[in-house]
């Protein structure tokens, strides 16, 4: 589930995780929902490269100049140290790039709901083998674990990330770090509760798909408004999150040493070119595979 990230877009921002962060959405986001989990076979593989490379084609058409341009608007942000970083800008900036994902999600959701719709009923419960292998993953990492290890671990994480975008952190800036760390509301088991949901409406939807002549209208519906089946509670876990993370990312602005401030600037433009320079060549269009994901929530 690659870049679960993301308590909110900010993921994007923090997570470091090089020049081809956005570019590769369908290369493993269409596996991710259909070939990630369940073995297709011969069929469902060529149905799923048709489609990804129509969608590689729109995707690359109407969304990479609009990451780009946002990349750049950031990067205007960060360049005046004379001027406070504007929290409702960044906040803006983190909204735009979940409307791209739901703009997104809109667009492929027909396609996997149409690769879905064909699986077998010995696919559908290696679905949720795999998925059910992955919650428990999940837990060990990231829920049982003691809050002070988790609280530690979080602020490794963020380190780790902040070392791709500004260099080494200074000692001011840990501290800053640390307090963040400390700050977040764990929403780890609020997370692994949630996709249980998710996964018990899927089981649900699909116990009567033979049946159902709305099923599959049912399941596009889901597909793309999964996070309607978030509780009240866990919703203001996560914004709760991204405010304090969005005051972060303004604190830690007014500390970075002017060497840092270029070294981000850079890596911004870097991948703002990266967007404008990549195409929808099919030859980059990997088959289907089950991709490496990246689960750690902020």
């Amino acid at each position: 589930m690659k870049k679960i990230f993301l308590l909110s877009s900010l993921w994007f921002f923090l997570a470091g995780c090089g020049p081809r962060f956005i570019y590769p959405h369908l290369n493993w986001l269409i596996p991710w929902y259909v070939g990630g989990y369940i073995s297709l076979d011969d069929t469902q593989k060529s149905m799923l490269q048709k489609r990804l490379l129509k969608q590689l084609d729109w995707h690359c058409r109407t969304q990479l100049p609009d990451y780009a341009e946002i990349l750049r608007a950031m990067g205007r942000e960060f360049g005046h140290p004379d001027q406070e970083l504007s929290y409702s800008k960044i906040y803006s900036y983190s909204n735009k790039m979940m409307k791209l994902w739901k703009d997104l999600m809109r667009q492929i959701g027909p396609d996997i709901a149409n690769i879905l719709i064909t699986a077998s009923d010995e696919q559908i419960a290696e679905l949720f083998d795999n998925l059910a292998e992955q919650n428990q993953e999940f837990r060990e990492e990231y829920v049982d674990l003691p809050i002070e290890k988790l609280t530690e671990n979080r602020q490794k994480r963020m380190i780790k990330r902040l070392k791709y975008w500004i260099a080494n952190p200074t000692s001011e800036q840990k501290t800053v770090i640390y307090a963040w760390s400390k700050q977040i509301v764990p929403v780890s088991e609020d997370w692994l509760q949630n996709r249980e949901i998710l996964q018990a409406e899927v089981r649900r939807l699909f116990s009567r798909r033979s049946s159902s002549p709305d099923f599959r209208a049912d399941l596009l519906k889901f597909i793309v408004n999964s996070e309607s089946l978030r509780t009240p509670a866990y919703q203001a876990k996560i914004e709760a999150n991204i405010e304090t993370t969005i005051h972060f990312i303004v604190q830690l602005d007014r500390l970075l040493t002017p060497g840092q401030r270029t070294h981000l600037l850079k890596r911004i433009e870097s991948l703002a070119e990266d967007f404008d320079k990549l195409s929808c060549d099919p030859k980059d269009i990997p088959r289907v595979y089950r991709p490496e994901g990246d689960l750690a929530p902020l």
